[in-house]
């Protein structure tokens, strides 16, 4: 088995490209995916080689670059609140007709700056399908909690209507016991404590969506509403005395949005409206400081956008325009008496539009090039204890291109980007659990770069894909953290700290290994390698940017037994490590491998009952904190604190049953 192995990867970068389609895209049709026994169309998708699932980022104001890399009959989510993953699996295998691998020119604007992108294409027929899981989730301290969810999916012609109720458990990953030892300069133990730190969130949630003919068009309109209740716990115990930190907070999410696609002067068209809403309570306490945060925020967005052109040369343009709000109060309180931070009381407002126009250009079969030109403009005023108002205009140009030949492609990337600010940067907020305060930014603007980027692409065999990915930024008003001070006393808060750099290399590799004698097992692997530069604003030496990782890295192995009862899987996250500069400590944070495994089993074909464990062998958290008795310009290291903590493996059991016509 072991030659047959060695010869089964050696053979990876020389497999013939015959058997590989020579167009930008790949069609997966429904039977590519029998032998898994897909349950809906979540379970598709994790089977497209080299594809890996990319979530939209809802923090992101606006659509653009907010929706991830899913398209649903060739449109993009009408909404921002539901995820990927939740509307695939609203999706049944059965309903699905084929799934598409489009690259770089076989999709628009409405992608996103995805090099790889799925779309999902769903049967027309009149359908009714409804499903009902039930199960829980468990980790020690935390005890067992009841997970349920309900999805409905009717089709009939163009009318689709779906909808889905959901109650679920999310368990912070790195909860669990262990000891927080203070040495002083030297290293020589002073005090130890042990830890016990717990947290996690109870999520409630509804969301429809529905579909219809309107006029020449199709309108599709959503509605989704969320609350979220999260607890986090931190008991500390030493010698001499014992602590208890504890964190509550409640959110409130609702969205509603509205979307219409028709034919128009021989092109596309699409107009998109949604509405957010959300509001936030936060408490905190420890001993005799109490930390209270009220947030309200919301979002408007109007978006039209226009395609037309012929397989040859297709153009596009897009308008979009949003109206952002966040306004927060925050309070601090050390022995009932209030202690002054920037940002506690702060309402943030940004008006923004973007226009862009771009082209799709193939001058041959296997070439095709991208120029892209976007223009965003933006109005932020902040009002509060720490007022300021920026305006902002920025010209964003792509030029993308290219190149195929059989089961190879070459793809060069060269834009310019425009980071969006967080409004919560600009709140003040507490971690009294580690006795952290953080001010809210009092001047700040977003980061620029400069992005350079080649993806290598090999498919082999039926369903193989290797990538490789190089990419180089050049930053300039890098975000990190500044020090800021109120009523005589430093904090720490975000802000700009001048030029930066990044190189980032990627490795993907799908890998079946059918040919090395295991059918049905599929080995998925991904690896990160990062490296940046900034001067530090405290030191003036030369440091990477604060929260970035030197290495990521994941694997992923799964196996479909014959017969289409059984099927495991297991997967591994490796160790990482990230630093976090404040101008009078250095954080370093390092969480080891971690390992976790599933197993379905599927008695009849509506039925399907799975058992997971994640975090199975309880990775090491370790965050080691060296605290100067100054800027750390001083040199001089007053204490070091090392936290260590030894995390749960967390359990879910879930019992799945579908009806309708296509319920196997």
């Amino acid at each position: 088995m072991n030659s047959r192995l060695a010869a089964l990867l050696i053979g990876c970068a020389a497999s013939s490209a015959a058997a590989q389609p020579t167009t930008a895209s790949q069609v997966f049709p429904a039977e590519y995916f029998a032998a898994a026994h897909p349950a809906d169309a979540y379970d598709m998708v994790r089977k497209l080689p080299g594809f890996e699932l990319i979530e939209g980022d809802e923090d992101v104001r606006g659509f653009s670059g907010s929706r991830g890399n899913v398209l649903f009959d060739g449109r993009p989510p009408s909404g921002k609140e539901q995820t990927l993953e939740q509307a695939l699996r609203r999706i049944p295998a059965a309903n699905v007709v084929r799934v598409e691998l489009l690259r770089g020119g076989a999709t628009s604007s409405a992608t996103g700056n995805y090099d790889l992108v799925a779309n999902i294409v769903r049967r027309t027929a009149a359908a009714t399908n409804y499903s009902a899981t039930g199960g829980a989730s468990a980790a020690s301290e935390i005890g067992v909690k009841p997970d349920l969810r309900f999805e409905l999916t009717r089709q009939s012609g163009d009318r689709r209507l779906e909808a889905a109720f959901a109650m679920a458990t999310d368990i912070d990953d790195d909860s669990g016991r262990g000891s927080l030892v203070e040495s002083d300069g030297d290293g020589l133990p002073i005090s130890r404590e042990d830890r016990d730190e717990r947290e996690f969130q109870r999520i409630l949630s509804a969301t429809a969506e529905y579909e219809t003919g309107l006029g020449p068009g199709q309108f599709t309109s959503n509605l989704s509403l969320s609350r979220e209740r999260s607890s986090e716990r931190i008991r500390a115990a030493g010698e001499d005395s014992s602590s208890l930190a504890s964190e509550a907070d409640g959110l409130w999410e609702f969205e509603a949005g509205a979307q219409y696609g028709m034919a128009l002067a021989g092109g596309e068209f699409e107009a998109l409206a949604t509405q957010r809403l959300g509001r936030l309570r936060s408490e905190a306490s420890e001993e005799d400081e109490e930390f209270v945060e009220s947030r309200r925020t919301s979002e408007s967005i109007g978006r039209l956008e226009y395609r037309r052109g012929s397989d040859r040369l297709r153009l596009f343009g897009s308008l979009e325009a949003a109206l952002n709000r966040l306004a927060s109060k925050t309070a601090l309180t050390q022995g009932g008496v209030e202690v002054a931070i920037a940002g506690s009381d702060v309402d943030v407002g940004e008006r923004r539009v973007e226009g862009a126009l771009g082209a799709i250009w193939k001058p041959g079969t296997s070439i095709v090039i991208e120029p892209t030109i976007r223009l965003e403009r933006s109005t932020i005023r902040s009002t509060g204890d720490s007022p300021q108002r920026n305006a902002f205009l920025f010209w964003k140009p792509r030029l993308r291109g290219s190149w195929e030949a059989g089961a190879s492609r070459l793809q060069v990337t060269i834009e310019r980007e425009a980071a969006q600010l967080d409004f919560g940067d600009f709140v003040a907020s507490a971690e009294l659990g580690r006795d952290d305060v953080v001010a809210g930014a009092v001047s700040l603007v977003p980061s620029t770069s400069w992005l350079a980027s080649a993806t290598f692409e090999q498919r082999f065999w039926d369903d193989g894909a290797l990538l490789l990915t190089l990419r180089q930024e050049w930053i300039d008003d890098v975000i990190d953290r500044v020090v800021v001070e109120a009523d005589g006393e430093l904090f720490d808060a975000v802000g700009n700290i001048g030029k930066g750099s990044r190189r980032v290399a990627r490795a993907e590799l799908t890998l079946p290994l059918a040919r090395a004698g295991l059918p049905g097992v599929q080995l998925r692997a991904g690896l990160t390698f990062l490296h940046s530069r900034v001067t530090d604003p405290v030191t003036g030496q030369r440091r990477s940017i604060s929260g970035d990782r030197p290495f990521e890295g994941e694997a992923r192995l799964t196996h479909d037994l014959p017969g289409g009862r059984w099927s495991w899987g297991a997967e591994m996250s490796f160790a990482h490590r990230e630093q976090d500069f404040r101008f009078d400590e250095v954080r370093l944070e390092r969480k080891g491998a971690s390992f976790s495994a599933h197993i379905e089993y599927r008695p009849a074909g509506s039925w399907r009952l799975r058992a997971e464990a994640v975090n199975l062998n309880g990775r090491d958290l370790v965050e080691t904190r060296r605290k100067f008795d100054g800027p750390r310009s001083t040199g001089t290291t007053d204490s070091i604190e090392t936290k260590a903590i030894r995390t749960s493996p967390i359990f879910t059991l879930s019992v799945r049953k579908a009806f309708g016509a296509s319920a196997g």
